[in-house]
């Protein structure tokens, strides 16, 4: 085109990039752009909006910017679907806050927004967990006499419930239901979801009933959601007889339906969860790495680590690649049973595979180590940690304390406990009873009473097992009268003695007489 006499308007050019737009082929064009740029094929704001398109298309927002400066330059106006399609690229990129920014310098400069306009911060909002924002944005819409489209509604409708704010989801569904647009198979999937996840399995039944009744096609989608839901519950026949249903009514699992079918035998039946595995491929569904890795832990939990080994392999052969969850739910599995070596070996494989360790297969793997007793691995397992720049969490660094003080090693356990304020950690109730109970044992009774009671210095106020703990290191060391004041400000405090409490405090008053105990304890025990 660009050598021929004459050459063709700027206006077939555009048709060209158009056309190749709508192929997908965003870097093709931005290369003739530039291609033309240098031969001077002259710019008009439809050229330059396509060439925005793309950048935005191709996650450079940034050089869409450069693009609109020029645009300015050359004295051309852009138009709202320019605007709005940078707004869309600053949205895809997770800039919400500048995409709301250009949105008010669009309506300040007298652009009226379209519903495509609208509807792409709406979803840029709902992306980025912005609730609130959201629905003020719908209700703007609303105010201006832009008339949010059904995908508008379901996704703030989504949004919502991901908020875990059914109230208001289910009000503004009503209000879709009452004054239209009439809500899809999306809308309905949404509230389905949410309510599958917070256990309100008989009103999600329920709106799949309405679902039928108000001839809204129910996909393979709501159909897995159901699934799911009724595995999760164990109600494994129930879940069968939903697939069945979907099955007549021409709709194929996916392999998410399988995924979650399987999931729910590997609870009650592995042999079961293998027959469902085995028949998806026959059925032309392929696993994936994620039903290979639900097999795995459902083999693991189980105790057969051989077969879940099996499974491993088996994975590399078809295919798949296996991930930081599949290694670090085998590594957990090989560690529940003692296996540590098998778990070393599988850590080997997992980095020279490119796979890199995370914070919870170390933290699996400290855990597994520590109620085995494995303290001194367990210690290399945390330098090996800390090398490579992971610093376990409050709760990992309690479960190693605990195997420390389980294991004799009190004054390690000290000292890591000592240890926690330098690494910005604030030690938690459960890891004061755990240093409490093991002074206490380790016969640091004096250590053990000092730091019970520094607890609250701490914004940490000890909880019932602390003060259980403590009361019975005083009465297994003959400190009555100390254990007796304990227990009454334990009871002050809301709590009650606990069985082995009670237990010392009964052989005490059979040993002594109720005269040596104080005339109020025998209703407290």
């Amino acid at each position: 085109m660009v050598q021929q006499y004459p050459r063709p308007s700027i206006v077939e050019f555009t048709k060209l990039l158009t056309a190749i737009v709508r192929m997908k082929h965003f870097a093709i064009v931005v290369c003739l752009c530039s291609q033309m740029a240098l031969l001077g094929v002259p710019h008009d704001e439809y050229f330059l909006s396509i060439l925005i398109n793309c950048f935005c298309r191709l996650n450079h927002v940034d050089f869409g910017f450069s693009v609109l400066g020029k645009m300015l330059k050359l004295g051309l106006d852009p138009n709202v679907v320019t605007l709005s399609t940078l707004i869309n690229g600053l949205c895809t990129q997770s800039k919400v806050s500048q995409a709301l920014h250009l949105f008010d310098e669009m309506i300040g400069k007298g652009y009226q927004p379209n519903l495509v306009t609208y509807s792409t911060i709406l979803n840029g909002l709902c992306k980025t967990g912005n609730t609130n924002s959201a629905v003020k944005l719908l209700r703007l819409m609303e105010e201006r006499g832009m008339q949010p489209n059904i995908i508008a509604y379901s996704t703030v409708i989504d949004c919502l419930c991901k908020d875990r704010r059914l109230t208001e989801a289910f009000d503004l569904f009503s209000k879709v239901k009452e004054k239209g647009p009439l809500p899809n198979t999306v809308t309905y999937n949404c509230l389905i979801h949410a309510m599958c996840t917070l256990g309100q399995l008989k009103e999600a039944i329920r709106f799949l009933d309405e679902m039928v009744a108000n001839n809204v096609a129910l996909n393979v989608v709501t159909y897995s959601i159901v699934v799911d839901a009724y595995c999760k519950e164990g109600m494994i026949s129930e879940a069968e007889h939903i697939v069945d249903t979907m099955i007549k009514q021409g709709i194929e699992p996916n392999v998410i339906t399988h995924n979650a079918l399987i999931d729910g035998h590997c609870l009650q039946n592995m042999n079961k969860a293998r027959r469902v595995f085995e028949l998806m491929s026959k059925n032309g569904c392929a696993a994936n790495i994620i039903s290979y890795t639900i097999m795995i832990n459902g083999y693991c939990k189980a105790k057969s680590l051989d077969e879940a080994m099996d499974l491993f392999h088996e994975m590399s052969l078809k295919g798949q690649v296996p991930d930081i969850i599949t290694y670090t739910t085998l590594i957990q599995g090989m560690c529940k049973v003692g296996r540590f070596s098998d778990a070393n070996e599988l850590l080997r494989k997992m980095r020279a595979s490119g796979q890199v360790p995370n914070l919870v297969t170390y933290s699996v793997l400290l855990d597994g180590l520590c109620k085995h007793r494995k303290i001194e691995m367990a210690l290399k397992v945390l330098i090996a940690m800390q090398n490579y720049g992971l610093e376990p969490n409050i709760f990992r660094y309690s479960i190693l304390i605990d195997g420390l003080c389980k294991g004799g090693r009190i004054k390690i356990a000290s000292e890591l406990f000592n240890g926690l304020s330098v690494k910005g950690l604030n030690p938690n109730v459960f890891t004061y009873a755990i240093i409490i109970s093991g002074f206490r044992k380790g016969g640091l009774l004096d250590e053990a009473f000092q730091l019970f009671r520094t607890m609250g210095d701490n914004d940490c106020l000890p909880n019932s097992f602390c003060y259980n703990v403590m009361i019975q290191g005083l009465l297994r060391n003959n400190y009555t009268t100390k254990a007796l004041h304990l227990l009454e400000e334990m009871v002050d405090k809301g709590f009650s003695a606990d069985g082995s409490t009670a237990t010392l405090f009964v052989k005490l008053i059979l040993q002594y007489g109720r005269s040596m105990i104080f005339p109020d304890v025998w209703w407290i025990v």
